[in-house]
């Protein structure tokens, strides 16, 4: 067998060339293949016509359309294509925009590469599970809090609505459903969704909680399901009503 068939593809769209050029050299070097972009229509037009992909690394700041727009377009098509997110940005507004418009992950610049690389290869291998349960047509829900989480829709059903999430999200929502009202640790999600060392400094986490309690609580100021346990991790409240 070809050793081609066997390696994911990253769809990189980075305007800055010495980076984009070190990131691409990395990527290869790890095995990936990678197509390169240096704007947002022409990420588009690769998405499109050169795919399918395994994983996207996304800057925001690009010419033409943005890396939000690119983003929203790619979800538009492909809800369960893993999106990293890379800016120089690092203003909470901004990490909040790129997850409502799904992106996945979220890292700042500067950064580590071998962290980065860690993340993509964990999505990309995230994509390759989502793709084997299709092909099996295995049906995956799971019930805990009042909240019904369909894994194969990416969808979260909370109080008569229906929210679509990401991969990494319904991994996140996955760890802390199987487990109602216990303590899930900081480092075991670092872990077992992020595929990173407990002991890495994010706030990816923070940033996920955000906008699941938009979907999850009545008031996501002061919520009621999804809590934080201070000092510890967070925990679905095991409440059925």
């Amino acid at each position: 067998m070809n050793i081609n068939q066997t390696k994911q593809k990253i769809l990189l769209v980075e305007d800055e060339p010495h980076l984009s050029f070190i990131l691409k050299l990395n990527l290869e070097a790890e095995g990936f293949v990678v197509e390169h972009c240096a704007d947002g229509d022409s990420a588009i037009s690769t998405f499109s016509q050169h795919g399918p992909f395994d994983a996207v690394i996304l800057d925001v700041m690009l010419p033409g359309k943005d890396g939000f727009e690119v983003a929203r377009t790619i979800r538009q098509v492909d809800q369960k294509l893993g999106i990293l997110m890379l800016t120089a940005r690092s203003a909470e507004e901004d990490r909040l925009i790129g997850f409502a418009t799904g992106v996945d992950d979220y890292i700042t610049k500067p950064f580590h590469l071998q962290e980065l690389i860690a993340r993509v290869r964990r999505m990309s291998e995230r994509a390759n599970l989502y793709k084997s349960d299709a092909k099996t047509q295995t049906s995956r829900q799971i019930r805990a809090s009042g909240l019904v989480l369909d894994h194969d829709q990416l969808t979260l059903y909370c109080a008569g609505k229906s929210h679509p999430v990401t991969k990494l999200e319904a991994d996140f929502l996955n760890e802390l459903m199987s487990n109602p009202g216990k303590i899930v640790s900081r480092e075991h999600l670092l872990e077992k969704v992020w595929g990173l060392r407990a002991t890495t400094e994010t706030r990816t986490i923070d940033n996920f909680v955000v906008r699941l309690r938009k979907m999850i609580e009545a008031d996501p100021r002061d919520p009621k399901i999804l809590v934080s346990v201070r000092g510890r991790g967070y925990k679905l409240e095991n409440n059925t009503k």
